[in-house]
């Protein structure tokens, strides 16, 4: 328990209260927008319900994070550590989807009117541009999950992976070094002026 004071006080030092709730608040609307994706009228689909991975996850760590601030345990700091990194790996792997699939999307750039119904054609634009409006605030929330996860991370590892700081390891200089040719000398034979028997 002596040791778990100072290592506690690297990993409170990220403020895991405030950036856990931030990855429960990202989790939570990330879950919101992935229902309105669900059920919108957008012509692209989730077969994987990718959305719901990423929330989850957010969540997930968000808890964790908000536990191992208030329990002050090591254990949970691991755990907070574990989650972070699995987390930080699913969703910057969902990112690159969202910026895959904001970038080429097919469907939604060839929508093809008949002049007869200017209405309808209207009422798709504005679809699409519902719907790609609703991807790029999901891009963003991901996004700032992102690098909150790894913030957390980085303060978990602080606490965990190192338990040996600077101030707890000697270090040895070395001061007024011989010159190179002083170095390469024969030391001089030491001649004692005593007695001989």
């Amino acid at each position: 328990m002596s040791e778990a004071g100072p290592l506690m006080q690297r990993f409170l030092q990220g403020q895991p209260r405030v950036l856990g709730a931030l990855l429960l608040l990202v989790g939570l609307l990330q879950m919101a927008f992935g229902v309105l994706l669900a059920i919108s009228p957008c012509v692209y689909r989730d077969e994987l319900h990718v959305h719901f991975y990423s929330a989850v996850l957010l969540l997930l760590a968000g808890i964790i994070t908000l536990a191992a601030d208030t329990a002050h345990s090591l254990a949970l700091v691991k755990a907070c550590l574990v989650i972070d990194i699995i987390c930080t790996v699913v969703v910057g792997v969902i990112n690159l989807f969202y910026l895959v699939d904001l970038v080429y999307d097919p469907h939604n750039r060839y929508i093809r009117c008949p002049s007869s119904n200017r209405l309808h054609c209207r009422r798709l634009y504005q679809v699409l541009h519902y719907c790609t409006g609703m991807r790029v605030i999901i891009l963003i929330l991901t996004s700032l999950g992102f690098f909150v996860s790894i913030a957390l991370a980085a303060f978990g590892c602080k606490a965990v992976c190192r338990q040996n700081s600077a101030d707890d390891v000697p270090v040895a200089t070395l001061t007024n070094l011989p010159a190179s040719h002083e170095a390469t000398a024969e030391p001089e034979p030491v001649v004692s002026e005593g007695p001989t028997a």
